[in-house]
């Protein structure tokens, strides 16, 4: 008698709800020898959507140790999956306004403006704060989801001299060294280096960003920032500057070397703050792919 009006129930409750949704297709990159091999697995309409794929390529290529394949299901939002199970829309689907992409941005959000690999750079029109679309949940998922986390996966850095506390997973301290070594060399011929790299701002700090409630890249043990004196920074400046400011007054071979790591600058925001880089590799990888 259970066993009937159980399956009177379910047979209703089908009738109610239609038929239940199929479960997600989950694509892994351990299933694949690589990126490309997971591209090819993908149904049509993403295969042949160059963003989507582009995006894929960037978050392997930028945190191998982290991103780990995509979860597809009907009438939702593809997913991109991570090490930890945490996971992120690929396209929530919502129509945002510039400070709703800051505030809750989806990945096709976070690659949206492709940071510029050219330089010298002088002048950023419009408003632009490249790399500022960070889905900060993604970055706890990387790096470390409080300050006691971070702070494990952290190790000293001999910086041009200066012992730095900065983030070990996927590179980002390796890479530091890598500019160290690199700035260390050149200051031999360019001497005027060694002031913007002495009487350092700092690195792992767990703090928001100031004016926002958005945690800083510091706050994850990937972000220096150079010589304070030698620097400028947008709140310090009036706002009849902000259109004008030249970053060519910032020496080329400082912000090359750090990009040649895989660090944005900060002067490449149009809300400029130069002496701030910070290790993004995903948004690297992106820009040479677009």
């Amino acid at each position: 008698m259970k066993f009937v009006l159980s399956s009177i129930f379910a047979a209703a409750l089908l009738t109610l709800t239609g038929c239940p949704e199929e479960p997600p297709q989950r694509l892994m990159l351990r299933d694949h020898t690589d990126a490309d091999g997971l591209i090819k697995a993908l149904p049509d309409t993403l295969r042949s959507d160059a963003r989507f794929t582009a995006a894929i390529r960037a978050l392997r290529a930028g945190y191998p140790e982290d991103f780990v394949g995509v979860a597809i299901a009907p009438h939702a939002p593809v997913q991109m999956l991570f090490a930890t199970g945490a996971s992120f829309p690929y396209d929530d689907g919502r129509s945002k306004t510039f400070e709703q992409q800051l505030d809750a941005p989806d990945v096709k959000d976070m690659f949206s403006q492709v940071y510029p690999l050219t330089n010298p750079t002088d002048r950023m029109g419009g408003i632009s704060i490249l790399g500022g679309f960070r889905i900060e949940a993604m970055f706890m998922a990387i790096y470390g989801e409080n300050e006691a986390t971070v702070a494990k996966n952290c190790g000293q850095v001999d910086f041009c001299g200066n012992q730095v506390v900065f983030n070990r997973r996927n590179g980002a301290a390796e890479a530091l060294r890598a500019v160290s070594a690199e700035l260390t060399e050149l200051s031999k011929t360019h001497p005027e280096i060694r002031t913007y790299v002495q009487d350092l701002g700092g690195t792992f700090n767990w703090r928001k960003i100031a004016g926002t409630d958005h945690l800083s890249n510091h706050s994850f043990g990937t972000a220096i920032d150079l010589n304070v004196k030698k620097s400028a920074y947008w709140r310090w400046q009036p706002a009849s500057a902000m259109s004008t400011f030249s970053r060519l007054d910032f020496p080329q071979p400082i912000i090359e070397a750090f990009e040649r790591h895989q660090f944005i600058w900060g002067g490449k925001w149009y809300h400029f703050d130069t002496m701030h880089f910070e290790y993004r590799p995903g948004l690297f990888a992106y820009a040479r792919l677009r």
